[in-house]
């Protein structure tokens, strides 16, 4: 009987363990950005001599760069989970897919082996003829 290459138990574990990744990569984000935000801080400023802390509010050239990075780069950071979770619903809907299918040829491979005439043929068709 002709099946589907597909393992649903395989497929489950691999859903599973990209459901742990993606709770750790959402504390690896997390930490990111506090990483970022102090190195921008601790970057240094554009006062003269180097005197940081008399002069709030002005940033150096290194912290530009970090928000300008930041700024480029958000949109990626910020979608990566959806594009999991979407890859994740894709994966587990093609093996529901799989598993109806596989059930369908099942039927018909049965349906053939007895003779049955399937509903759905014209007039004179019999499984088993192709």
């Amino acid at each position: 009987m002709p099946r589907w290459d597909v393992s649903p138990s395989g497929v489950g574990s691999v859903v599973s363990n990209v459901g742990e990744v993606m709770k750790v990569l959402d504390d690896i984000v997390q930490a990111y950005a506090k990483d970022i935000e102090g190195a921008a801080t601790a970057a240094g400023t554009l006062a003269p001599g180097g005197a940081s802390g008399e002069h709030k509010g002005q940033t150096g050239l290194v912290a530009a760069a970090i928000a300008e990075f930041i700024e480029g780069t958000a949109d990626e950071l910020k979608f990566i989970g959806t594009r999991v979770g979407k890859t994740v619903n894709g994966a587990v809907d093609a093996t529901v897919a799989y598993q109806e299918g596989d059930l369908d040829m099942a039927a018909e491979v049965q349906h053939r082996a007895t003779g049955l005439v399937m509903p759905d043929m014209p007039v004179g068709w019999k499984a088993g003829r192709l």
